[in-house]
């Protein structure tokens, strides 16, 4: 059996949180916490967390990837909840459905890395998109 690697742990004060040396910075609590304040401190390499509206405007998709750090859309991130309850309101009991329905958020977000690659345009950017298609076609 393959072991999952390490996750080293570190605990900084709260006014330290974004210049920490990280991988991946996950907000997962307060909206609007990446903007021109903040992006410039972060460390990490990647943006990836749950919290509603992670940027405090929409241009800091710009600024992160300006500063080559990759943003996942935090509403692509959080789906996996609103599958939950979506399926749970329309009275959805089949828990493998529900589970096949969020095992796909991981292919969802790497379509969405790739539109924007291909359209070099920002992840935020790309997302956004491709939910209007997706809209548009419904």
């Amino acid at each position: 059996m393959t072991m999952p690697p390490r996750v080293a742990m570190m605990v900084v004060p709260v006014d330290e949180i974004y210049a920490a040396p990280v991988d991946v910075f996950a907000p997962c609590a307060m909206g609007a916490i990446l903007n021109d304040e903040t992006i410039p401190m972060l460390q990490a390499k990647m943006v990836v967390g749950a919290a509603n509206n992670q940027l405090a405007e929409e241009r800091h998709a710009d600024a992160l990837a300006a500063r080559g750090i990759l943003y996942a859309p935090d509403y692509i991130v959080n789906a996996g909840g609103v599958i939950f309850v979506g399926c749970e309101y329309l009275g959805a009991t089949d828990e493998a459905a529900v589970i096949a329905q969020v095992d796909r958020i991981g292919e969802t977000l790497r379509e969405i890395l790739n539109f924007a690659k291909a359209k070099n345009v920002t992840p935020a950017a790309a997302a956004d998109e491709l939910a209007q298609q997706r809209f548009s076609a419904a």
